[in-house]
């Protein structure tokens, strides 16, 4: 499923992770394996992943970015997750900047926003 070198948050993160992965069948899809891994670090964004993807059409679902749900850290960690699934970069110029290391991992879950980083990147990771 990931590496013996994956860290989770918690149990709750392990197990959204295996359980999505394993719902997609993505085990050899690393920019799935990474929009899950990173989704499943909170658990609003684990709560609300029926909000952030299309299980049905296999597919992000872009206006999660703007649900009341949000909060700074999920968006951020949303972002993140959309960003590794399609290199995602918003609607506008503008809103490109919020997709940058600058204002991404501005948080206390940058250990695991970096552990989404080698999920989705595992080749050079080792």
């Amino acid at each position: 499923m990931g590496g013996v070198w994956m860290i989770f948050a918690d149990e709750e993160h392990k197990s959204f992770y295996i359980q999505n992965v394993q719902r997609t069948k993505s085990q050899k899809d690393p920019y799935r394996k990474a929009l899950f891994y990173t989704l499943g670090i909170t658990g609003i964004t684990r709560d609300c992943i029926e909000h952030i993807y299309d299980f049905n059409k296999n597919q992000i679902i872009l206006k999660a970015l703007n649900a009341a749900w949000q909060t700074g850290t999920t968006m951020r960690i949303t972002r993140l997750a959309f960003n590794l699934y399609n290199g995602y970069l918003g609607e506008t110029e503008e809103e490109g900047y919020k997709f940058t290391p600058y204002y991404l991992f501005d948080t206390g879950l940058l250990p695991f926003m970096l552990e989404a980083i080698k999920v989705r990147y595992a080749e050079y990771a080792t």
